[in-house]
């Protein structure tokens, strides 16, 4: 219950929250009041012009980059869905966030086992550290030989409207030798595709700061 309550978790956008604003995830077709609106804590990755919030888990940030697979019951029997095909970006319906149906419930995650030399890392940025949300986070599985990231599982959190896995950032860094230069190359490939609003712009580099620092920290002990 725990694990399938994190992983369904509702955003904390304010104007979701609030029923006297306009959202189109809590009431289809209203309008979101967050672009117009106080939008600091909002996605820069992901977002429509129907939806920019932001997905809150950071226990799903951590099994994107770990490749987990949620297993799912319901009426027509069970079904596997790998977690980054679990979750919709909100495009026209962000009222439909996830891939279950009426009268389906999550049962179980499964994680597939690390491979021999796998390193692993999950940085938070927040505010302050009494407050519980991240505005900007990483979550790094990096397969080491050597100094060389053979294999790299990236994905980003309080930045995107779903638990965002970046493919850029892990083409941009495997087989490619663990320094810097790379990871910081792999941190602007991640966030190529942001699109900040007024309040949020500074996640951009927030972010890239972020996924840097947490891929040096991974891979330091090689």
């Amino acid at each position: 219950a725990t694990t399938g309550g994190n992983l369904l978790q509702r955003t904390r956008c304010y104007y979701f929250r609030d029923t006297a604003y306009a959202c189109n995830k809590r009431n289809p077709g209203s309008g979101c009041a967050a672009i117009d609106g106080y939008n600091r804590i909002h996605a820069i990755l992901g977002t429509s012009e129907h939806c920019i919030a932001t997905h809150p888990s950071d226990m799903a940030v951590a099994m994107m980059a770990l490749e987990a697979t949620v297993q799912i019951r319901g009426p027509k029997g069970e079904r596997a869905v790998p977690l980054n095909e679990f979750y919709f970006v909100p495009g026209s319906t962000p009222n439909r966030e996830n891939v279950l149906q009426p009268g389906e419930l999550i049962t179980h995650v499964t994680l597939p086992a690390l491979a021999p030399g796998t390193r692993s890392y999950y940085l938070k940025r927040r505010d302050r550290a009494s407050y519980e949300f991240a505005l900007a986070s990483a979550a790094v599985v990096a397969q080491m030989r050597g100094r060389t990231l053979q294999r790299v599982r990236i994905a980003l959190g309080g930045v995107g409207t779903k638990p965002w896995r970046s493919r850029e950032a892990e083409h941009a860094l495997e087989g490619r030798e663990a320094t810097e230069k790379n990871f910081r190359a792999a941190a602007e490939a991640a966030l190529r595709g942001a699109k900040p609003l007024h309040d949020n712009a500074f996640k951009v580099e927030l972010a890239k700061r972020t996924l840097t620092r947490a891929l040096k920290v991974a891979t330091q002990a090689a």
